[in-house]
């Protein structure tokens, strides 16, 4: 199942999988009925959220359940896992409207999340976090804005990847000003 969920500062993807991650889905806000194992991150890093909500699958050896928390830090995205007890696995829907968090990377306290918040709760707590998109010069002197709706690592994880194809383009990084405008181009 896909679903999209407007809120006033924009909207919230509803996946019951992770691999259902598209393009179009990169430095948006997803909520995923998957678990937060390994598997999940390399979705999740194939196109990066934003900000990624999963199960922790009741945590499992080694961390199992939780371990794409810290591999999606890396790549900057804000990421946490609401309890198993409280969100059914495989149920994006459910996890939105009952899950609490359980575990938190450190972007995700940084974003000010907190343990036994919904995700709705912590989502809103975050928006006063700034954002930021990529915008890239041609050489006909033409800007363009590339991404939108990032953190400053996924920004700057994306430039770093554009400037790697070896085109001439000037690519840089900005803090997005008018987010009601934003939502509205997406």
């Amino acid at each position: 199942m896909r679903q999209s969920i407007d809120l006033p500062f924009g909207h919230v993807l509803i996946l019951d999988s992770i691999a259902e991650l598209c393009p179009d889905d990169r430095g948006q806000i997803v909520v995923s009925g998957s678990h937060g194992g390994l598997s999940a991150a390399d979705y999740a890093r194939s196109n990066p959220p934003r900000m990624v909500f999963f199960n922790d699958a009741g945590v499992g050896k080694k961390n199992a359940g939780i371990v794409a928390l810290a591999a999606l830090e890396r790549t900057g995205v804000i990421a946490a896992a609401v309890g198993h007890t409280t969100a059914c696995i495989g149920d994006a829907m459910d996890t939105w409207r009952n899950g609490r968090l359980s575990h938190l990377n450190t972007l995700a306290q940084r974003a000010g999340f907190r343990c036994g918040d919904t995700i709705p709760e912590a989502i809103e707590r975050s928006q006063t976090l700034p954002v930021y998109r990529l915008c890239r010069l041609d050489d006909n002197g033409n800007r363009f804005v590339m991404l939108r709706h990032l953190s400053y690592l996924q920004a700057d994880s994306e430039r770093i990847r554009f400037e790697a194809l070896g085109h001439k383009q000037s690519y840089w990084i900005e803090v997005e000003t008018d987010l009601s405008q934003a939502q509205h181009e997406q």
